[in-house]
């Protein structure tokens, strides 16, 4: 795997190449230290270069430093979540770091440094009771350890018991009011219970002592622009470039940033999708009101996004581009989701219209066959779209994703299903054989232009919060979504209509953890959809 710079770099990809030889020559002969040394060298140069980030993992894994391998295979992840290898070699490292750190505990069984770490990997494998269990072992003969308190937290939150996770940070404060991080930890779990003003002063308070703080900046915004608070949200929400997950990340650093000025007449401007595919949908609405000032405006987009997005290049000026480190040089770029920021001059509100995406006429037509092949029985019937599940690779949402299994009451219902998932969760596999007539096209999606097509034909589309709840509300389709209690800033905090999306229905948790009463309530007012 090797990105655009690379292929349109000859020279950097032969040093590369170089170095990466250079580690494997001196691994073979037994200098591991040499062979290592050459691949950081490597991944200074380019830190996006795969194969060194892989061998640097491997190495360490061959090497028995299981915490630095499981850290190594966690930065080739952030880079690139679909990379298999990557997630297959850390699952492994996980393992084994775990059967060292059972070994270590039965000779030190009163050491809390080697309990929390033991902890740290249980959380990793998702083991949270386990981890639960280790962190208790340690506050039973060390009640005030703060390491202890502030993991038990982070696990007691994955297990949704988030009054007993605040309880973790107190302990902490009571023994030192100070700790920047467990006054922010504690921040997070009030933002999560929609405790936002006491969430909003834990944030204040974090950044009091700790200035340089970027994810309490951004943690702020998400509760700013949860209470609808645009002018302080969008501010604080650059901070997200100086946090260890997007620090370095920017696409085009070599070319001046926009933020709304200066003009933009007669100047070129690149937009890039910085995030996931769901950001980008919603954030693409500002592509015209850029286009509006601009002479040329480039958008930089993930494969799966360009066809749909070629809907913009209607717009004489605009050009959708699959991600392109080596386009040729434009005045300013801007990140997609800094647009509100630089457009708060002429926006007083969102831009809501619907539709402003559209599935494009061949492929229209393409689907307009597939599904006229209806089954006799789904004749006249209404046509429901369902997606329960987001990206399947990187890092899993739980607490957004919703297993298919609660979902079995609209099954029941007189509607015709259509499966809206590109990929089946693992732990549906056994449930989804279950939803005989429910249709399904996983082969056929190859796109979001595809699913864009299929959602066209459909009369409602009932999601969890993924990708596809917004494209169908940029789609301007009737759409309903299923929504956690502790939602994101995106979704306000209330049960009712979407700000961002006027067509879009919010279904929300009443009580945290609980699908059923949302699916109950779907499921009333689906039946009555349904008999109309």
């Amino acid at each position: 795997m090797l990105h655009d710079k690379l292929l349109q770099d000859p020279a950097h990809l032969q040093e590369l190449m170089h170095l990466l030889t250079q580690s494997i020559t001196a691994d073979v002969q037994g200098k591991s230290e040499e062979a290592m040394a050459s691949l950081e060298l490597a991944i200074k140069l380019d830190p996006g270069f795969v194969p060194a980030l892989m061998r640097r993992a491997d190495l360490l894994l061959a090497g028995e430093r299981y915490h630095d391998a499981i850290a190594a295979y966690d930065d080739c992840l952030t880079r690139f979540p679909a990379l298999l290898e990557a997630r297959q070699s850390r699952q492994r490292a996980l393992f084994l770091a775990l059967e060292q750190s059972e070994m270590a505990l039965e000779e030190s069984p009163q050491d809390a440094d080697l309990w929390c770490r033991q902890a740290e990997l249980l959380t990793h494998l998702e083991r949270f009771d386990e981890a639960l269990s280790s962190l208790d072992r340690v506050l039973a003969f060390a009640p005030s350890h703060q390491q202890a308190l502030n993991q038990r937290g982070n696990v007691l939150l994955h297990l949704n018991r988030h009054e007993e996770a605040v309880l973790c940070y107190d302990r902490i404060l009571a023994h030192s009011a100070a700790n920047a991080a467990a006054i922010f930890n504690r921040g997070n779990v009030l933002q999560k219970m929609n405790c936002l003003n006491q969430a909003l002063w834990c944030y204040e308070q974090a950044l009091t002592l700790q200035p340089n703080f970027p994810e309490a900046e951004m943690a702020q915004s998400h509760c700013l622009l949860l209470q609808g608070d645009f002018a302080g949200g969008w501010q604080r929400h650059e901070a997200r470039w100086r946090t260890p997950q997007l620090r370095g990340q920017v696409m085009f650093p070599e070319i001046p940033a926009w933020l709304g000025e200066p003009s933009l007449e007669g100047r070129s401007i690149l937009l890039w999708a910085e995030q996931g595919l769901g950001d980008t949908i919603q954030f693409a609405r500002y592509i015209p009101l850029i286009a509006e000032s601009a002479a040329k405006v480039t958008v930089c987009v993930p494969e799966a996004l360009h066809r749909l997005l070629s809907s913009f290049e209607a717009l004489p000026n605009v050009t959708i581009v699959v991600n392109d480190l080596g386009l040729a040089p434009h005045d300013f770029h801007c990140p997609l989701m800094s647009l509100p920021l630089a457009l708060s001059w002429k926006l007083a509100t969102i831009p809501a219209s619907a539709p402003y995406l559209y599935a494009d006429g061949t492929t229209l037509q393409q689907w307009s066959a597939i599904l006229s092949a209806d089954p006799v029985q789904n004749a006249g019937k209404l046509k429901v779209g369902i997606a329960w599940a987001g990206r399947q690779v990187g890092v899993l949402n739980h607490t957004r994703d919703i297993p298919l299994r609660y979902l079995r009451p609209l099954a029941d219902i007189p509607v015709d299903l259509i499966s809206l998932q590109r990929e089946i969760p693992e732990g549906d596999a056994a449930e989804i054989e279950v939803w005989q007539t429910m249709r399904r096209f996983e082969a056929s999606m190859s796109d979001m232009a595809e699913t864009a097509a299929l959602i066209s034909h459909l009369d409602l589309v009932i999601s969890a919060d993924t990708a596809v709840i917004h494209l169908a509300g940029a789609l301007g389709k009737p759409a309903w979504l299923l929504l956690r209690y502790e939602s994101e800033w995106r979704w306000g905090w209330q049960t009712g209509t979407s700000r961002w999306y006027p067509t879009v229905k919010v279904f929300r948790q009443k009580v945290r953890g609980d699908w059923s009463g949302v699916v109950e309530k779907v499921a009333e007012c689906l039946r009555l959809a349904a008999s109309k």
